[in-house]
């Protein structure tokens, strides 16, 4: 297929055809329900998400296109770290570079890994010199739930959102009433290990969630192994019947092999990250409608990189240390209507030590502040009504004010759900994008700027267990940039556009068995060179069937499949087609006792020989099994 630009025609036509194989292929986009309790039927429970308007709120509600990654399918799927988990999302792309502890980029609907922000627990972290997160190195031990919002969170959130947000939330021991204790050991290919043991409870007003975690991989090629401990807490005291006290924190510390692409192959190339946090909250519900939260956090991150020959990537030292404030107010002044407003500052600073000179040559420092107010209302049974505005102030950017309205409606009877969502946001350049020391340039890079909106529905079949959805999307970029690897040096592109159409469905047939897949067309384009943008995949369709053959035994058979993408030749440099690829994944669990779990799963099932990242080949097939004891 050729890089020609796709008009709306052609956009129109896939769906159809998607459309039309929905039903053989058993597409789905909705995700499971939050975790709750064993003894609650979850089935019975609306779906509550946070992340779309920073409170609770149904998800039907918000008009927003928001997926959510539960505890019960990270621990049937046995994923290994948060990259995997987040492989199903419908529209988000990732691209790793060969292994586990590479970064890997993260491409919401076709926008930049910049442009999609990373929280845990509502907490913004702090990303990279390159505008990436190291969320390869996240176990997923502690996690509750992951929530991944597609589309423009600038009013809400601030810059780095033109894609969208991705929440980690972690487990609580709150209300647990016994304590529980779980330990899990995992062995496979490639030299790999995996242990950790983690646990939650409470004792009167005293609430707490631990888990400590190892991970140790020889790896494939030459130079990938992959060494990481890490730990993570979540501390509650409720001090008074209204106020209420959180400690959350998080370490850990990795070595990882850097053989660069397949042409370098470089044996010695060593980086050594550690990442710690601690971040105190404060709850007080001051009367039944009005909630007041209060949140700081310190995050540090550092990484060395050693054993490099190459002046293009000086064996250095990073430092990345960030502070972060947050007021919110919750009122629900009626029924129908809860207006949310908040302020916040960031205090954020980068800085880099070149070994090889022995002077210090990337030292930048930037802050920021904001005020945010939302309105959400009911105005009709089952028509809601969300509203945003926000104000950000930066050091070293011009001022933003970026706002969102979205609606959604409910039809009676049928239970078709209608939503539209507009809004405008804006992401400031990455530390690498402005250093000179790293290929960037400062004149050019100043904050891309984007006006996004999606429209779709989503229509339930209750008498076949079954739903479909399709939602159209399309983002407008204004001065926004590419690092081209033909010049080694940024590119201004000045205009970009993606757009594209969301498809899915989910069929459960019977208790014991059941049917999800979803479908992205995707047209992502520099308008003004047009051109597409890299790493972006024409087509992406994903599914799978799990099932339950006895009582205690889940079997879940999934497959991705990417087609049509460009990247950079690492030979020539120039920009030319990426193969496509199938990628499929086999998990089993059985529950052989009520406190011991046996594991077992097979990743990249048919030996594809594929590329994610031009260069980089990803590991062929993988067998891993384990054991997990409950106590």
């Amino acid at each position: 297929m050729t890089s020609k630009t796709y008009g709306l025609r052609s956009i129109i036509g896939t769906a159809g055809i998607a459309i039309a194989i929905t039903p053989y292929l058993l597409l789905s986009a909705e995700p499971a329900r939050e975790a709750a309790p064993e003894t609650k039927d979850t089935k019975l429970l609306p779906e509550i998400v946070v992340t779309a308007t920073k409170t609770e709120t149904e998800s039907w509600k918000t008009a927003s296109s928001v997926t959510v990654i539960d505890r019960e399918e990270l621990e049937r799927e046995n994923y290994p770290t948060l990259v995997e988990a987040l492989r199903r999302v419908p529209g988000l792309t990732l691209a790793d570079r060969g292994g586990p502890g590479t970064i890997t980029t993260v491409l919401m609907r076709g926008t930049k890994s910049e442009h999609t922000s990373l929280l845990i627990n509502g907490r913004p972290i702090p990303m990279n010199l390159a505008g990436l997160y190291n969320i390869e190195t996240t176990p997923l031990d502690n996690i509750q739930r992951i929530e991944v919002l597609r589309g423009p969170a600038s009013s809400l959130y601030g810059g780095k959102t033109i894609g969208g947000v991705i929440n980690i939330i972690t487990r609580s021991g709150r209300g647990v009433e016994k304590p529980e204790t779980t330990a899990f050991f995992e062995a496979g290919s490639y030299g790999s290990f995996r242990e950790g043991v983690s646990t939650l409870g409470s004792a009167a007003d005293l609430d707490w969630a631990f888990d400590f975690n190892r991970s140790d991989l020889q790896g494939q090629r030459i130079n990938s192994q992959f060494q990481q401990t890490g730990g993570a807490g979540r501390v509650g005291y409720q001090i008074t019947e209204t106020l209420r006290f959180e400690l959350d924190g998080n370490y850990y510390e990795a070595i990882v092999g850097n053989p660069g692409n397949r042409l370098a192959n470089n044996p010695n190339v060593q980086l050594r990250t550690e990442y710690w946090n601690i971040s105190p909250r404060l709850i007080w519900d001051t009367t039944e409608n009005w909630r007041q939260t209060l949140t700081y956090s310190y995050n540090a991150f550092r990484q060395a990189a050693t054993g490099s020959t190459s002046s293009f990537s000086p064996n250095n030292r990073i430092t990345v240390e960030t502070q972060f404030l947050e007021y919110q107010s919750e009122v629900k002044a009626t029924d129908w209507w809860t207006l949310t407003a908040g302020a916040w500052f960031q205090d954020m600073g980068y800085d880099r030590f070149n070994d090889d000179t022995g002077i210090q040559d990337i030292s930048q420092h930037e802050t920021n502040w904001a005020l945010y107010a939302q309105s959400q209302m009911e105005i009709a049974e089952g028509l809601n009504f969300v509203a945003g505005l926000r104000y950000d102030n930066y050091s070293d950017f011009e001022d933003a004010v970026t706002w969102r309205v979205g609606l959604s409606y409910r039809v009676p009877v049928l239970q078709t759900l209608l939503h539209a969502n507009y809004g405008t946001a804006f992401s400031p350049p990455s530390p690498q994008d402005r250093e000179p020391a790293l290929f960037g340039n400062a004149l050019l890079a100043k904050p891309e700027r984007s006006r996004g909106y999606e429209v779709g529905f989503e229509q339930p079949i209750p008498a076949a267990k079954a739903k479909f959805s399709a939602t159209y999307f399309h983002n407008d970029i204004e001065d926004t940039y590419q690092f081209d690897l033909s010049t080694f040096s940024l590119l201004a592109i000045g205009e970009a556009r993606t757009r594209g159409v969301e498809l899915g469905a989910e069929w459960q047939p019977l208790d014991q068995l059941g049917f999800y897949a979803n479908y992205t067309y995707l047209d992502a384009d520099d308008t003004l060179a047009d051109l597409r943008l890299v790493r972006r995949p024409r087509h992406s369709i994903s599914g799978g069937v799990i099932a339950k053959p006895v009582e205690d035994v889940t079997v879940s058979l999934s497959a991705t499949y990417v087609m049509d993408r460009e990247d950079f030749d690492p030979v020539t440099f120039a920009q030319t087609d990426l193969e496509d690829y199938l990628v499929a994944r086999l998990s089993v669990a059985w529950r052989v006792h009520k406190n011991v779990e046996l594991f077992a799963r097979v990743e990249n099932l048919f030996g594809d020989n594929y590329e994610e990242a031009a260069g980089f080949p990803a590991y062929d097939t993988g067998a891993y099994a384990g054991v997990k004891v409950r106590f």
